[in-house]
C-alpha cells in the first residue's frame, strides 16, 4: 500500500491539484480538496510513506523467514513483496491516483502523526538541500504547446484555443513595429485643411474613425481628428481644421517601434487614447511627440492589438479595407458610399443657377400646363 500511495500522491502535482479543485468535475474536485493539505509538504509526505513502506517490507521479510526459513522463505517473501507490495499497488495507484488518494487521506494522516518524529527531521533536511516544492510551473512556450494539445484533443474548441494562443504570442512576444500600420498607409490631414465638402467626403470615404493631423511634415503630428466630431460641422461653412482642433483636440500616445505590444496595450487601457504614434526608438526624446525631428514610422490602435489576439480582421460598417497594408478591400456591395450619392449632399451643386436654355424649357412647360388648365375650366 505504501509503495502505491507514494507513487500516487507524488504524481499529483500541487498546481495540478489546484486546477482539478477548481474544475467542473465535482467528485474529482472533492478528492483534490482532501489531498491538497497533506500534499503541500511534499518532503514530509514522501519520508512518511517511504518509512512506512520500508517498515512493512522488512516486517514481511522477517515473518516469512520465521515461517519458512532458508531459500524458500527468500523466494516467497520476494515474490509476495514484489507482487502485492510493489506491482499491484503501483499499477492501481498510478491509474486511479486521485480517487485512491482521496480515500487514503485519513490513513496517511495517522501515519504522519506516528512517524513525525523521524520523518520531519529528514523532510527538513531535504527542504534545505533540494528547496521548496512549488509544483510544475509552465513557461510561455510550454503553455502554447499545452493549448495546442488541448485543441487537438477537442478539450478546447478551435476559436477559444486560437484566441488564447494569440494572447500569449501577441502580448509578450511581438513588438509594436510588427503589427502597426506603416506611415505610408496612414490617412492624414494637414493643419491647413478646411472642413469643406471635398475634405469631409475624403474623410467619409477613407473609413477611419481617427485621423492624425500634421503641421509642416508628417513627422510633426499636432493632434488627431475624430470623425464622429464632424457631426457638428457644416461643410458649407468651410471651417478651418486648425480652428476645429482648438475645440475638439484629442491627444495620442507616443510609442517606440521596439516596444512590446503588452506595454502598448497597458497604455491604451490606462490612457485616454486608443491610438498611438510609433516613432523610431533611436530618436525618442523626453519631449517626444512635439519634436518635428523625430521620425514617425507608423500608427498603432487598440483594434490592431485585438485583431492580433483573435487572429482575425475586425470589419465594421465603415471599413474600406480588410487589410490596409495590402489594400485588400472589404467584399460586398458598398454602393451606398459611392460618389454619386454623396454629391447629393453638396449644397454648392444643388444651388447652381439654371442656364438660359433650362429656364426657357421650364417656362414653356409651365405655359403649356396653364393653357391646359384654362381649357379644362
Amino acid at each position: 500500500m505504501f509503495s502505491g500511495l507514494t507513487l500516487g500522491f507524488l504524481s499529483l502535482d500541487k498546481v495540478g491539484l489546484e486546477i482539478v479543485k477548481a474544475g467542473a468535475n465535482v467528485k474529482q474536485a472533492k478528492y483534490a480538496k482532501r489531498i491538497i493539505p497533506i500534499r503541500k509538504d511534499g518532503n514530509l509526505l514522501l519520508c512518511t510513506l517511504l518509512l512506512g513502506n520500508v517498515a512493512v517490507n522488512s516486517l514481511l521479510s522477517i515473518i516469512m523467514a520465521d515461517i519458512t526459513g532458508g531459500l524458500l522463505g527468500f523466494v516467497i517473501s520476494t515474490a509476495v513483496i514484489l507482487l502485492f507490495g510493489e506491482i499491484l499497488p503501483q499499477a492501481l495507484c498510478s491509474r486511479y491516483s486521485l480517487k485512491i488518494g482521496g480515500f487514503a487521506v485519513p490513513v496517511v494522516r495517522v501515519c504522519i502523526v506516528l512517524l513525525y518524529p523521524i520523518a520531519k527531521p529528514i523532510a527538513l533536511a531535504l527542504d534545505c538541500i533540494l528547496g521548496r516544492d512549488v509544483g510544475t510551473i509552465h513557461s510561455r512556450s510550454e503553455l502554447l504547446k499545452l493549448l495546442a494539445i488541448h485543441v487537438d484533443e477537442k478539450a478546447l474548441d478551435d476559436e477559444t484555443g486560437k484566441v488564447m494562443q494569440g494572447a500569449l504570442k501577441t502580448l509578450h512576444e511581438m513588438k509594436v513595429s510588427q503589427i502597426m500600420t506603416p506611415v505610408e498607409d496612414v490617412f492624414m490631414l494637414p493643419i491647413e485643411a478646411v472642413l469643406d465638402y471635398k475634405t469631409v467626403t475624403q474623410i467619409f470615404q477613407c473609413g477611419f474613425s481617427r485621423i492624425p493631423v500634421y503641421s509642416g511634415t508628417m513627422n510633426n503630428i499636432v493632434g488627431v481628428l475624430f470623425t464622429k466630431d464632424l457631426i457638428l460641422v457644416d461643410p458649407d461653412d468651410a471651417t478651418p481644421l486648425s480652428a476645429f482642433l482648438q475645440i475638439f483636440a484629442r491627444s495620442m500616445e507616443v510609442l517606440e517601434e521596439n516596444q512590446s505590444v503588452s506595454s502598448a496595450f497597458r497604455r491604451f487601457r490606462s490612457g485616454g487614447s486608443h491610438m498611438g504614434l510609433v516613432r523610431k526608438s533611436s530618436s525618442m526624446m523626453e519631449n517626444g511627440r512635439d519634436d518635428p525631428d523625430i521620425e514617425l514610422v507608423g500608427v498603432l490602435t487598440l483594434e490592431d492589438i485585438v485583431e492580433e489576439i483573435i487572429q482575425e480582421e475586425i470589419i465594421d460598417e465603415t471599413d474600406v479595407y480588410v487589410d490596409v497594408d495590402n489594400r485588400v478591400e472589404v467584399p460586398g456591395d458598398r454602393s451606398g458610399l459611392n460618389e454619386q450619392r454623396l454629391r447629393l449632399l453638396n449644397a454648392q451643386l444643388l444651388e447652381e443657377p439654371l442656364t438660359a436654355d433650362e429656364i426657357r424649357a421650364l417656362s414653356l412647360h409651365l405655359v403649356s400646363l396653364i393653357n391646359k388648365y384654362h381649357n379644362c375650366h
